[in-house]
Order: structure tokens, then C-alpha cells, then sequence
């Protein structure tokens, strides 16, 4: 899938978001702000306090706060959890990581506190050089430090787990209502596919399937078409599938290459794709079978050949109930998005 797929603010719909951080920030007592995964700020900073505010806008020291929202995002990804640390200031900061299919897309930073005690045992994820400067600028604006508020490790650790719940909850909603549905209409062309519409409503069915394939055909399209498995014990199963497209590998022969059971392989393929090996192996082959529909003139039962179909009657049903369309009119309507494109790069 492409970067501007995963682009935190093609996801998120960040005036809705500000509301809540705004809420948030004010029952809480925390500064609460939005970065992409470079650490860049794509929200307004809710709740901010006095010395961070000036040290934000000033345009050296401001460069410094991304690297320290930026590594403590990165870190936070490491570690699974909200990552908790000082910066460059000493000032206590913590990042909750913002997953979107297994991916870092930013995260929401928080805090701009002290600790009651041991905050000195906090990482501090940068140190600058020039320790002096930093010195003598706090010390010429200790009446701006006396104003952050004061937290035991208790409340921040509930404070962190309450914000990880919050951003779970609002990604997954987002992804649900706006990127899955988005990325569905604009892979697929919804408008133009054979799919049953009634009362406006779309096959259920279909639907599900369409968007699990194209999550599948994004993730091969963006690796030249290699599926490279998060769990590296699955790399030599996929391997073989791959290399062997005209064949139905069973999965006691894939349990075989991978030195584990079948049942336990089975187990292991349903973590990595979230749906049983069944399934992904169907869609799979209905993958290749658009690359072969695209790029070739083979006849529909060629095709069927090529992929290890035993009837190309079955093809052409497995083809439409994961795409909701038939292999030929899948051809016809791709030949005719290149004329329409060839077309418009001619007016040009």
C-alpha cells in the first residue's frame, strides 16, 4: 500500500480528533499533541504549557522536541507499550504509538510534567551537547518550570493507559468508517463493479472479501509482487506457494518446508494474514490471476490453466465472490481505465 495510504491524516479525522484531545488534555492536566512518524506535529497542541510553548516556538530548540517525539514514538513501536521518558529539558514526556496494520503512523504524545520522584530513572532520549546553553535557559525562565504540574508514577502509568485505550479505540473506528471503506472504493472502482445493490445496501459478503483482498494486493504491490511473512517461519511455505503457482500445495506438504505441524502451521498462518490459509491461497490466485488478465491475451481458461484450476468454471466463480466481477468483464474494464488514461495524457 502506498505511503499516502498510511498517512496518519488520510486516517484520521483530525477535526474530531482535536475535540477529544482537547477534552482530554483538560480533565488530565497533560499536554496532549499529535505527530506524524517523523515527529512532526499535525495537530494543534492542546493544553500546553508555558516554558514548552516557548521552547516549541523557538526555531533552534523547537528541532530538538521532534527528535524527542520522534524517538519516543519510535520507541514506544519497540517496546509494544507507552514509553514514558525525559527530554532534552528533563521535562517528562510519554508517547502512545498509533498502529495501523501492523505499521507506525505516528503517535499521541503527552505530558509535560514532573515527577513526584525517580524521574531521574526515566531515559532521556536526547542529550545535547551544549548542556550550558539548556541550563541557563531554564534558569532565566524558572518562573515558566514552576508552573508544570506535578504527578506521582502512579497517575501518569493510568493517565498512559487510559490514552492507549483511547487511541485503540479511535483508530480502529477510523479505519473501519473511513480508510478501509476509501481504499476499498478507490482499489476496486466500486462504482463500476457487477456487485448486487439493494436499497443502497452493499453485499456484505463481498464486501468483506474485497477489502480483505485488497489489503492483500496492496501488500504485495508495494514488496514487486514477494510476500515477505512477519513471522520469518512462515518465509519457506510462502516461498514454495509462490513458486509454484500452477500447483494446490497442501498444507501438510508446507508443514514439511517449515518443520513445524500442520495443525500448528495452520495456527501460525491465520496470525499472519488474520483469516484462515484457505482463504488467502484463493486470494492468492485470484492476485496472479489479475496480473496474468492485465498484462496478457491468454483466453479465460489459459488463465485457469496457468493457476492450478481444476475447471475454468470454478475460476471464473472463485474470481467473482472475491472480486464481484467476472474474470473477462475484469479485463474489459481494465483495458478501457488505459484507454480512458492514454486518452487523457493525448489532451494533454
Amino acid at each position: 500500500m502506498s505511503d499516502k495510504q498510511f498517512d496518519i491524516e488520510q486516517v484520521l479525522d483530525l477535526n474530531k480528533w482535536e475535540s477529544v484531545q482537547e477534552s482530554i488534555a483538560l480533565a488530565t492536566h497533560l499536554a496532549i499533541i499529535l505527530v506524524d512518524y517523523r515527529g512532526k506535529p499535525i495537530t494543534k497542541h492542546s493544553q500546553v504549557k508555558p516554558f514548552c510553548q516557548l521552547v516549541r516556538s523557538h526555531p533552534e530548540l523547537s528541532v530538538h522536541c521532534e527528535k524527542c517525539d520522534s524517538r519516543g514514538g519510535l520507541e514506544a513501536v519497540r517496546t509494544g507499550q507507552p514509553f514514558i521518558y525525559r527530554c532534552h529539558f528533563n521535562i517528562v514526556d510519554m508517547a502512545i504509538p498509533i498502529m495501523i496494520d501492523s505499521r507506525y503512523v505516528g503517535a499521541i504524545m503527552a505530558g509535560e510534567i514532573l515527577l513526584e520522584e525517580g524521574q531521574e530513572e526515566l531515559e532521556q532520549v536526547l542529550q545535547l551537547e551544549d548542556q550550558a546553553f539548556l541550563k541557563t535557559f531554564k534558569k532565566e525562565h524558572q518562573d515558566l518550570i514552576a508552573q508544570y504540574p506535578t504527578f506521582t508514577k502512579e497517575d501518569l502509568r493510568k493517565s498512559a493507559e487510559m490514552l492507549e485505550k483511547i487511541s485503540e479505540y479511535i483508530v480502529s473506528e477510523a479505519i473501519k468508517k473511513d480508510y478501509l471503506i476509501k481504499a476499498y472504493k478507490q482499489t476496486l472502482r466500486l462504482s463500476k463493479r457487477e456487485v448486487s445493490i439493494e436499497k443502497n445496501a452493499l453485499d456484505l459478503e463481498i464486501v468483506q472479501n474485497d477489502i480483505q483482498h485488497s489489503k492483500l494486493e496492496n501488500r504485495l504491490q508495494e514488496s514487486n509482487g514477494v510476500y515477505l511473512a512477519k513471522n520469518t517461519v512462515l518465509q519457506p511455505a510462502i516461498d514454495l506457494v509462490f513458486e509454484n503457482k500452477e500447483r494446490h500445495i497442501d498444507l501438510g506438504t508446507l508443514a514439511t518446508v517449515t518443520n513445524v505441524s500442520p495443525s500448528h502451521l495452520s495456527r501460525l498462518l491465520k496470525e499472519e494474514f488474520d483469516e484462515p490459509f484457505s482463504k488467502i491461497y484463493g486470494k492468492l490466485k485470484v492476485y496472479w490471476a489479475q496480473q496474468l488478465l492485465e498484462t496478457t491475451d491468454w483466453p479465460i481458461g489459459e488463465i485457469s490453466d496457468a493457476l492450478g484450476y481444476v475447471e475454468p468454471s470454478y475460476f471464473v466463480r472463485s474470481f467473482k465472490k472475491i472480486t464481484g466481477i467476472t474474470p473477462l468483464n475484469y479485463r474489459k474494464e481494465n483495458l478501457r481505465s488505459s484507454e480512458e488514461l492514454a486518452g487523457r495524457f493525448k489532451e494533454k
